[in-house]
């Protein structure tokens, strides 16, 4: 089944409202405050999940955080507690955190809240300094845990850090950004921020390529793998549930941009993401959701005449992506991936031309 926040939709795509949760097992009152809570949001990741909450327990720097633990025993590990939130899964997914996870917390919903709205249900029952969101489809590398929890301790003014994600076979993945302008749209739409990843000119949303064996200032961290110190969560706000899937970190990293925070890549923790591997044959009906979103975050931040550019722009992506699919069906290469392709963007195309 998908793996990542693509999949915090209904089977039918439509939102589904917050119809209450019930908590496996109750909360119980800590004897140490966690060092960092892990917040971890699944729909139908049976497998997915199972790796990600391994990667954490079998980390030798990192403890679970219990009822009598004392902070003289752990000094030199980073003290945890992880909860899961499973938006109604029918994959088993709940049933095997259940089982095999006793150290997690687990909170099982009857509807699918979406990625926003079931991480804001988390944070509010989390206990830890330090808030790190991960997909389900990623699994942490020893030490990052440990690693994101001391950068923010060492630096006061900084509200939130991202560590270096890769894909599974090691190469890096995008997940540090600039906030995106019109011309960063732009020269993704034409290709050129992919033809030209190393320019600071075409590809300046990426960073143009940027030094990954460096500490840097960023604007906005993806959601897939994000530490946010809780002080900073408590003063910009919960995540904005009005989206559905996609941008709610974009949101967030925004206000606190606003709010005069900085946010922070550091290489020196490292986090594996599967990312759009998992979602391929989704990407029908996940990707018009996601473009809903970022419609309506250029016109909440940005107002409409941005917006109404925003989807000029995104027309004109989605257009010639779907050239491309077109011709390459026709040479018969990889038919059905590019069939799905096509659909994904032409559904895009038609959110675009609605009035918002």
């Amino acid at each position: 089944m998908i793996g990542n926040r693509y999949s915090e939709v209904s089977q039918n795509g439509n939102e589904q409202p917050n119809v209450g949760a019930a908590e496996t097992p109750a909360r119980e009152k800590q004897g140490v405050q966690p060092d960092c809570s892990v917040i971890v949001v699944s729909w139908n990741t049976h497998d997915y999940l199972a790796l990600c909450l391994h990667s954490i327990l079998s980390d030798p720097s990192v403890a679970v955080a219990s009822e009598g633990s004392t902070p003289a025993g752990q000094l030199s590990q980073t003290r945890v507690e992880i909860i899961v939130v499973d938006n109604a899964s029918i994959d088993g997914s709940a049933e095997m955190v259940a089982a095999n996870f006793p150290q997690v917390r687990l909170l099982v919903n009857n509807r699918n809240l979406g990625f926003a709205a079931a991480n804001n249900q988390a944070i509010a029952q989390a206990s830890g300094r330090v808030l790190f969101l991960l997909n389900p489809d990623a699994y942490v590398r020893p030490g990052a845990l440990h690693t994101l929890v001391g950068f923010l301790d060492e630096r006061p003014g900084v509200a939130a850090a991202g560590p270096n994600v890769l894909n599974p076979d090691g190469t890096w993945q995008a997940a540090a950004f600039r906030f995106a302008t019109l011309w960063d749209l732009f020269c993704e739409a034409v290709f050129l921020s992919v033809l030209f990843p190393h320019s600071r000119l075409f590809a300046r949303k990426e960073l143009g390529g940027f030094d990954r064996d460096r500490v840097r200032r960023v604007d906005w961290i993806q959601g897939c793998a994000l530490a946010i110190r809780r002080e900073a969560w408590d003063a910009v706000g919960p995540f904005d549930e009005g989206y559905w899937m996609y941008v709610e970190e974009l949101d967030w990293c925004r206000r606190a941009n606003q709010q005069g925070y900085r946010l922070y890549f550091t290489p020196d923790a490292e986090v594996v993401h599967y990312g759009k591997r998992a979602t391929a044959k989704a990407r029908a009906s996940v990707l018009p959701l996601g473009f809903r979103s970022h419609f309506r975050y250029f016109r909440k931040f940005d107002g409409r005449a941005t917006e109404l550019a925003v989807r000029a722009i995104t027309f004109v992506q989605m257009g010639l992506r779907a050239g491309v699919s077109v011709v390459m069906i026709a040479l018969g290469n990889d038919r059905d991936r590019w069939r799905e392709n096509l659909r994904a963007y032409t559904a895009v195309m038609r959110e675009a031309l609605r009035s918002g």
